[in-house]
């Protein structure tokens, strides 16, 4: 089972971004059901900030209102037909606030890896240099958990018979 940061499931919406193929084949993957997924319930939203900031910030790639609305309500769906398990935010509340306190991160990124550590995932998938830094993958692999880049995680589940 893998977890996911929202730095990662932003890019099935915005093109350009670093790893954009291998995160639109994650997607693929977990859509087909070839890969079990969860994320924090606040994911859908996160998407919906992040793509509203590139709608300010880049211009040029053409981001409408109507491409966020389904981005939203995709995300919506996987979470609610089990493509993509949710974990609430009530689950890990506690724990993501230790996050916050011990490992210095900011509430949203200590929400998806506090996720990763309740579920007991094998890889927490990124694209964030928050969960990079030596303390916070120290942290994630005392509790079993491997924080992985997209380029690491395909590559880990094409070498997986």
């Amino acid at each position: 089972m893998i977890a996911m940061d929202t730095s990662v499931a932003v890019k099935w919406f915005k093109p350009g971004e670093r790893y954009e193929a291998e995160a639109l084949d994650l997607g693929g993957r977990i859509d087909r059901s070839e890969v079990e997924a969860i994320a924090n319930e606040i994911i859908s939203l996160e998407i919906v900030r992040g793509l509203l900031q590139a709608q300010t910030r880049e211009p040029h790639l053409g981001i409408t209102d109507m491409q966020i609305e389904n981005a939203f309500v995709r995300m919506e769906t996987l979470l609610s037909v089990g493509n993509i398990l949710e974990c609430t935010v009530r689950e890990v509340k506690t724990l993501a606030k230790d996050m916050e306190v011990k490992l210095g991160l900011f509430m949203a990124d200590a929400l998806h890896l506090a996720t990763a550590v309740y579920m007991r995932v094998e890889y927490f998938v990124v694209d964030d240099h928050h969960f990079l830094s030596p303390d916070v993958v120290n942290y994630a692999v005392g509790f079993g958990v491997k924080i992985v880049n997209l380029p690491d995680l395909i590559a880990a589940l094409n070498a997986t018979p």
